[in-house]
């Protein structure tokens, strides 16, 4: 079975201690419960690398705690995760703090499904209030209200203290260097979806006549 790091191959150099560092005791701290089921898949399936898993599982892992986490801090403030992605979204589109709903849902960390029935309930709340698309009468302008300017605030606030906590095991050249991977990572899966929809509707598009 293979260990949870593989030592690397080092060559001697001169003058340099000869012991190599204990991989195993320096990262016992850090095992995982994504860790216990790759170990399982390595011993019933030892034909499989299973570690693109192990990327993959941890980054949806962290995923669903940060969000319930971000729950915790914003439940107080009366707020779903739901209602501040939308808020905070105009917020940080600056002066005078409005999207169209499509920008809107582009913008913010929303999905697609039932974005006016969330635009409804912040605006029954009094955060945001509509006003007609200037540009397209068959739109409609999302803004913030000074209420909901000032949630805004104090929510991203919450927000970023919150996030700062959880990452206090990391150093900051770790942040920094977890972050520069990961929006690698994220780059290049964006770039192969955006291609394969490019590709989706030239397929779709009629054939031109002539």
């Amino acid at each position: 079975m293979l260990s949870y790091i593989q030592r690397p191959r080092r060559t001697p150099v001169k003058g340099a201690p000869t012991a190599e560092p204990d991989f195993e005791a320096m990262t016992s701290q850090y095992r995982d419960t994504v860790e216990r089921r790759l170990s399982e898949w390595r011993r019933q399936r030892p034909d499989l690398d299973p570690s693109p898993l192990g990327i993959q599982g941890r980054i949806m892992m962290l995923s669903a705690h940060l969000l319930r986490q971000s729950e915790a801090w914003l439940e107080p403030l009366g707020l779903s995760w739901e209602a501040f992605s939308l808020i905070v979204t105009l917020r940080r589109s600056g002066e005078p703090y409005a999207l169209r709903p499509t920008d809107l849902l582009r913008e913010s960390l929303l999905t697609s499904g039932a974005i006016t029935n969330r635009i409804d309930r912040v605006e029954q709340r009094g955060l945001v209030e509509r006003h007609p698309d200037p540009k397209d009468r068959r739109s409609s302008i999302v803004q913030l209200t000074p209420a909901g300017l000032k949630l805004a605030d104090e929510a991203i606030g919450r927000h970023f203290a919150g996030v700062e906590a959880r990452l206090g095991g990391l150093t900051a050249a770790e942040r920094q260097q977890l972050a520069g991977l990961l929006s690698k990572l994220l780059g290049s899966v964006e770039t192969t979806a955006a291609q394969r929809t490019a590709h989706h509707l030239k397929d779709r598009a009629p054939p031109r006549e002539g």
